[in-house]
């Protein structure tokens, strides 16, 4: 028997770091912790993958932020009910310079947290695994 093979939509995301503190951003629609970031174009696949990270960026979180990237530090997998289809989310670690947080549409709030200090919780976060990786991650 022949096998299908799974089709994702590729995001990126940042987890971006002030002093000890990361920003979380509160989603619209369900109010989950969310991280800057997003999901590539259809036409955009041969653009650099930081690029596309950066577009996200600048649509999350406004066009004065000043940040830097690093490297990829976890995945995970997220399901969107609406379209049907599973989003491969890969973080990247990120280090916030300066400028006015200006959220878009897709987020209500945005928090900076401690994660030595704050208890994450499962139900805060899209799926299982969404809240595995950042636990995980936070481990270290």
């Amino acid at each position: 028997m022949k096998k299908d093979f799974a089709i994702y939509w590729i995001a990126f995301k940042i987890l971006l770091q002030k002093g000890n503190k990361l920003l979380f951003l509160i989603d619209s629609d369900q109010h989950f912790l969310d991280l800057p970031g997003g999901r590539a174009d259809n036409n955009e696949g041969k653009v650099p993958l930081l690029k596309i990270l950066q577009r996200e960026i600048r649509e999350e979180l406004g066009k004065m932020v000043k940040y830097r990237i690093g490297e990829p530090i976890f995945q995970y997998r997220r399901y969107n009910k609406r379209k049907k289809i599973y989003n491969l989310i890969t973080v990247y670690k990120g280090k916030y310079i300066s400028g006015p947080i200006k959220l878009s549409f897709e987020h209500d709030s945005y928090q900076w947290l401690d994660p030595k200090k704050y208890k994450f919780k499962r139900e805060e976060f899209h799926t299982q695994e969404e809240y595995q990786a950042h636990v995980e991650y936070f481990k270290n």
